[in-house]
């Protein structure tokens, strides 16, 4: 039987994400404050058009070299928070089903290593698709091919932004944008069978 996979985004559906706290940390009161070249550069981050060392040059100068390497690591991922509630006993039926749960996150590979560690729900994650190796980040298309290739069309997919969802349909994906555990439990209780059986 061909495994089966469920392509399953981090932030917001594992993990809180908290960038408010990251703000202040850093002194900002609001994503407003926060200088373009920074941004800029987190997206390059996420794409892997950068290395960490090069995003530090730019997080320390944006800074004012106020901050130590330690304490900008820190404060960048105090982004992500806790564990959702129940995400954990959710993921363990979906692999009790012989569905294998594969990350599909626009990431980079720092936050990638907190949520390995500090993500109880990880230990049921066979692999992954992340932007930083994708060199894009969802909607692009290239994402969702990345995912194809590796892995073939998921049986199933959920994410908290509606527009990866829709790319995710567009790419025939049965798809779930997530706002509750319960929630995305029903949803897929309605195509676990046909998942089963593809």
């Amino acid at each position: 039987m061909n495994s089966k996979y469920f392509a399953l985004d981090i932030g917001n559906v594992c993990m809180k994400v908290q960038t408010e706290k990251c703000l202040e940390a850093l002194g900002y009161a609001a994503i407003t404050e926060v200088p373009l070249e920074f941004l800029d550069a987190c997206a390059r981050l996420e794409t892997g058009k950068i290395s960490t060392e090069k995003w530090l040059d730019v997080f320390r100068t944006v800074t004012g070299g106020r901050f130590s390497d330690t304490e900008l690591i820190h404060a960048w991922r105090l982004i992500l928070g806790d564990e959702i509630p129940g995400i954990g006993e959710f993921l363990k039926e979906v692999t009790e089903k012989g569905i294998r749960l594969i990350f599909f996150s626009d990431t980079s590979e720092l936050h990638l290593d907190f949520v390995y560690r500090y993500l109880p729900s990880a230990v049921y994650v066979s692999g992954g698709i992340f932007s930083f190796d994708a060199g894009c980040r969802k909607p692009e298309a290239g994402m969702y091919e990345s995912f194809e290739k590796a892995y073939g069309k998921p049986c199933f997919y959920t994410d908290d932004k509606l527009e990866n969802i829709e790319a995710g349909l567009k790419h025939g994906w049965p798809s779930h944008q997530f706002t509750s555990v319960e929630k995305l439990r029903k949803s897929f209780q309605a195509y676990s069978q046909e998942c089963i059986l593809l």
